[in-house]
Order: structure tokens, then C-alpha cells, then sequence
């Protein structure tokens, strides 16, 4: 079993490995079809006998390193052992000088990583819930008088949307600050619904967002509701839960039988209002922090 450097020629296999295995951990970033070998994406393989058996894949983009983090992409060893981690992650360290942390999420059903994460010095500080509904006996969205939603308009509207999530979520644990070149980027993945970025405007101000993906689960083709941020001043006057039921009425229009989304435990205010629009729990994941010695 040794550890290889990603290369260009075998990202394809990296590719399968992050498809086959990250939902035991985190699916939410998978290297997409610009991905590329770089400073700001190292990846380690562990093979044996020609075969993938783990992968270690950190982000470092400029938004992460001016909070002094790293998010893991990935990081797993299919034969779950402690060894086969440590290798792993000592490859890694390898890039995160001047780093406070690294962290990542694990499926709470997998006890067995947690352990060894645990083993290796990650601790658990915060969670996340996948959440999931039904697309049957909605309550239909009404913004209030003068709020008016529109779709995204690629190079048009970038800094307002990202203006917004920064003000919405800022002060999240685990917020990395939303940029132009994130969201390009985030538009590229295949579950990208064309026109499914949606703005809230008040008049000619710009106060909300909205995001829309699609989604498989256990078989079935679901809408996943992402980016529902609503800036500051416009928080407490019911938009968040007209748009949440835009998102609803969106994947029951389009035949889909639910929707998904994830909120932050600590977030309880946005977790009530979900559950008392019909959603319930359908997953746990729980975030890992390793912090650097100085």
C-alpha cells in the first residue's frame, strides 16, 4: 500500500472514488469537470496492486485561507483502517502551513470513521441535518406587496447574490465567504437546474436567494433546496418561508415526489421553520475538526 501525488492522468479514477464512497462522508463538493491538479487542491491516493483504496483530498482556495481552514473534499480509506488514515493524512499536513484547522463531515451511521478520525485528533463541534419532505399538501408561496422573485442573470448579478449569503450567513460557524469565482464554479455541477438560481427583490433592491439542484435518493429524482439567505434587514418578515415554499412548488410542478435540503443544528431557528413546513430528519452529518500544532 503506498501513497501517489494525484496527476492529471488519474483524476478519472480519483473521480470514481469520490462517486462510489463520499456519501459516507461528504458529497456536497465533488471535483467536477474543471477540476485540475493545483496548489489549491491537493490530492493524495493510496493504492495498492494498481487499485484505488483511499483518497485524501483537501480544498484550499483563497476564501478558505483567509479564514486559516481547510474543508475536506474527501477523506477515506476503503479498507478502514488506522494505518491506511495515517498515511493519508500526513500527506495532506503536508500543505496546510499557517493553517488553525482542517475539518470535514462524516454520515453519522459510520462509526467506524468517526472513530478512527477521532483516534487521529479530529474532534466533533457542530452538525448538520438533511432534511426531506413530500411534495403532497403544500402551502403555496405570497411574498408581501413590492417583493418580486427573478431568475439569476449570469454576469449580471453575482456580487448581489453574493452580498446576500455573506450577510445571511456570516456569522455561521463554518461560513466560507461566498465569491464571484465560487459561484461560477458551483454552477458547473451537473445538478444545476437552468434558471433554478432565483433572486428576491424588494423594488430595486435585491434581498434574498434562492437555489435549486436536483437531487438522487434511494432511486428517486428529488429537488434539493439550497441558499435560501435572506439579507439582514429583510430577516423576520416572512421571506425565508415564502421562498422555501417556492422550492417546494417547484419540484411539485416538475413531478418530482420531495425535496431535500441541509441546515445547520446550531441554526434552530431556520430548523423549526422546516419542520413545521412538513420536513423531517433523514440524515445526520456531524463535522470534524483537526486543530494544527503550533
Amino acid at each position: 500500500m503506498k501513497v501517489v501525488k494525484l496527476t492529471e492522468n488519474n483524476i478519472p479514477a480519483f473521480k470514481s472514488y469520490f462517486k462510489q464512497f463520499s456519501h459516507e462522508q461528504d458529497e456536497s463538493n465533488p471535483p467536477l469537470d474543471d477540476f485540475t491538479v493545483g496548489e489549491n487542491d491537493p490530492v493524495y491516493l493510496l493504492v495498492k496492486d494498481n487499485e484505488i483504496r483511499g483518497a485524501a483530498a483537501l480544498m484550499l482556495h483563497p476564501e478558505y485561507r483567509e479564514v486559516s481552514q481547510a474543508r475536506l473534499r474527501m477523506f477515506h480509506a476503503a479498507d478502514g483502517d488506522y494505518l491506511s488514515y495515517l498515511k493519508l493524512l500526513n500527506s495532506i499536513l503536508l500543505h496546510t502551513s499557517g493553517l488553525t484547522s482542517i475539518y470535514g463531515f462524516i454520515e453519522d451511521n459510520y462509526s467506524n470513521i468517526a472513530k478512527i478520525w477521532e483516534d487521529l485528533g479530529f474532534e466533533s463541534r457542530r452538525f448538520a441535518w438533511i432534511l426531506i419532505r413530500d411534495t403532497k399538501d403544500y402551502t403555496k408561496p405570497q411574498f408581501p406587496e413590492g417583493y418580486e422573485l427573478r431568475t439569476f442573470r449570469e454576469g449580471i448579478d453575482e456580487e448581489n447574490w453574493c452580498n446576500i449569503i455573506n450577510d445571511a450567513f456570516g456569522h455561521s460557524l463554518g461560513h466560507v465567504r461566498m465569491t464571484p469565482e465560487r459561484l461560477k464554479h458551483w454552477r458547473l455541477d451537473p445538478a444545476y437546474i437552468d434558471g433554478g438560481m432565483k433572486l428576491l427583490w424588494n423594488d430595486s433592491v435585491p434581498v434574498a436567494t434562492l437555489s435549486l439542484t436536483n437531487e438522487e435518493h434511494k432511486g428517486e429524482d428529488l429537488i434539493f433546496i439550497e441558499a435560501i439567505g435572506v439579507a439582514g434587514d429583510y430577516q423576520g418578515k416572512g421571506l425565508g418561508k415564502n421562498l422555501l415554499r417556492t422550492g417546494i412548488q417547484y419540484a411539485a410542478d416538475s413531478g418530482s415526489p420531495g425535496v431535500m435540503l441541509s441546515v445547520n443544528g446550531e441554526n434552530e431557528k431556520a430548523a423549526d421553520m422546516y419542520f413545521r413546513e412538513g420536513f423531517k430528519k433523514e440524515a445526520l452529518y456531524k463535522c470534524y475538526y483537526l486543530d494544527m500544532k503550533n
